[in-house]
């Protein structure tokens, strides 16, 4: 199997069951320069070993593209920091897709179903969209780590798990999401945030804008404006990310912080950072202006013209089949919430007179609490009591209404305890519940 490759000097490794004899190995790596569409050209071989029974061929640069022969070359992409060549391929078609709907589950959808459906052989498509107030998790995150579930509901702010990877980011109607779809041997990732940039400082020159290493593009080398994610698949890849325009950076700043202390996950975590507005470096910059700029931008480098940006129904069953299906998916409490990677968290309770707080211990899988017991002085109450307490929020779902209904229903069954016992008891659930969404 291929290992990792570095920049500049690259490290490829080969079973020698599949080349048993060094001649071979350049025999095949030969066969696969005629047969690949984009071809890999290693310059000069300079050092050779054997190690086991793999073959260690070390080359000083890759001076062409390649492509995703990943079975032997590795996952590496032009993006990766190589020395990779201009794309000399015809200028593909492109159409601009503007969406009509600011709902969040809707738009997620419609970016899956083109994903999902749409050929991007010879045509790409650019998607532009804006969503009501919404909380949105990379597919791999914990929404308990990344933000305080509660508040959202309190402020009536949505919370939304998209399919692609990445960190969390905020929605509201003063930023713009954009997605580039395209076929996954014609993804290029910097190449989009590059163009962005380019689009943007060609409208207004006085924008200090670039792109950093994680890929986000930043403001004077310092604040945020966007977060970028992507989804690959076999023959189709997207990458979308979001331009803070008018964003309401207090919410942002107010909820994109966990609620939880004690909490340990092995779920992505996003990477926090200052962030700006666009509109707070130059007021002449909304949505509407920076969508219709950066779509000229794009259809100039693609054959089309601007007749080709079309505002599209993204609900419409009638013209992407399946699409509601899809939205309803990523409705559900099963994706949004049952997709969290297993964590455990700690709930602790100061008490008065007791040096070291009650704790509540739960580890949590598929957003179901799988195991629980609580930490509290048996002078206060019976150990039979912790123990049913602990028992009653096994197999409940993380969330208050379901721990509140064993909850009670353990407190109903206890008939042989003193008052001051069930007061205590009842004054733990409540924290308990309190502290759930």
């Amino acid at each position: 199997m291929a290992a990792p490759c570095r920049s500049g000097t690259a490290l490829f490794t080969f079973s020698t069951r599949r080349f048993p004899t060094y001649l071979s190995l350049f025999r095949s790596l030969k066969t696969l320069t005629l047969t690949s569409e984009r071809s890999l050209n290693i310059s000069r071989v300079t050092k050779t070993e054997i190690v086991g029974r793999n073959w260690k061929v070390r080359c000083r640069k890759l001076t062409e593209r390649t492509t995703a022969h990943r079975r032997c070359f590795s996952s590496v992409t032009p993006d990766s920091g190589f020395d990779v060549t201009s794309d000399t391929r015809p200028k593909p078609k492109g159409i601009v897709y503007k969406s009509t709907s600011t709902d969040t589950f809707a738009n997620l959808a419609f970016e899956d179903w083109l994903y999902e459906n749409q050929d991007f052989t010879d045509t790409d498509i650019l998607l532009l969209w804006r969503n009501e107030p919404t909380v949105v998790i990379g597919r791999h995150q914990n929404p308990w780590a990344e933000c305080k579930v509660k508040r959202l509901q309190e402020l009536g702010i949505q919370l939304a798990r998209r399919r692609s990877g990445g960190g969390t980011v905020y929605h509201d109607l003063g930023n713009l999401n954009v997605t580039f779809l395209t076929s996954r041997d014609t993804y290029r990732r910097k190449q989009n945030l590059q163009d962005l940039v380019t689009a943007l400082k060609g409208r207004w020159p006085s924008l200090d804008l670039s792109v950093n290493k994680r890929d986000d593009l930043v403001l004077n080398d310092r604040y945020k404006l966007s977060g970028t994610a992507a989804k690959l698949g076999r023959k189709t890849a997207y990458h979308h990310c979001t331009l803070l325009c008018d964003v309401n950076t207090q919410v942002l700043k107010d909820i994109l912080v966990s609620g939880f202390d004690g909490l340990e996950t092995t779920a992505t975590e996003s990477i926090r950072s200052e962030v700006i507005n666009l509109k707070e470096v130059d007021p002449t910059i909304d949505t509407e202006v920076l969508g219709g700029t950066i779509a000229e931008y794009f259809i100039r480098n693609h054959q089309g013209d601007m007749k080709q940006v079309c505002d599209v129904d993204p609900t419409s069953e009638a013209l992407y089949p399946g699409v509601g299906k899809i939205t309803e998916e990523l409705k559900s409490w099963e994706w949004i919430y049952g997709k969290t990677p297993p964590f455990n968290i700690c709930l602790r309770k100061p008490v008065d007179g007791l040096a070291v707080p009650l704790g509540v211990y739960m580890k949590v899988k598929k957003g179901v609490i799988v195991d629980s017991y609580l930490e509290c002085p048996l002078l206060w109450v019976s150990e039979g009591v912790i123990q049913d307490i602990g028992y009653s929020m096994r197999g409940k779902r993380f969330s208050s209404v379901d721990v509140q209904a064993g909850l009670e229903k353990s407190l109903q069954s206890y008939r042989r305890i003193s008052d001051k016992e069930r007061q205590f008891a009842q004054r733990l659930c409540q924290f308990i519940v309190d502290k759930l969404v």
